[in-house]
């Protein structure tokens, strides 16, 4: 479904949703499809479906017009190995 057609069905609420086809374009995910899992009306619902989403899931509000993700490289952390003797 595009987001479009998800924005008006949902008006200005949460919904949980499945990235179904995207692109990425300077470091930012445009996502094109979604599959909608379920609306949730409660922002604290919001914030504990967004906790626990996982792989392509995650949680967006409708009252944004596009949905575009800027994503961020991990930065890799160092440690001093031990050796136990």
């Amino acid at each position: 479904m595009l987001w479009t057609e998800v924005r008006e069905l949902f008006p200005d609420q949460f919904v949980l949703v499945e990235e179904l086809k995207s692109h990425y374009e300077d470091n930012k995910l445009h996502v094109e499809e979604v599959a909608v899992i379920k609306p949730i009306p409660d922002p604290q619902e919001a914030w504990k479906e967004l906790f626990t989403a996982k792989n392509e899931r995650f949680v967006y509000h409708t009252s944004n017009e596009s949905i575009i993700v800027e994503v961020r490289d991990k930065p890799m952390v160092r440690r001093t190995p031990r050796h136990e003797s």
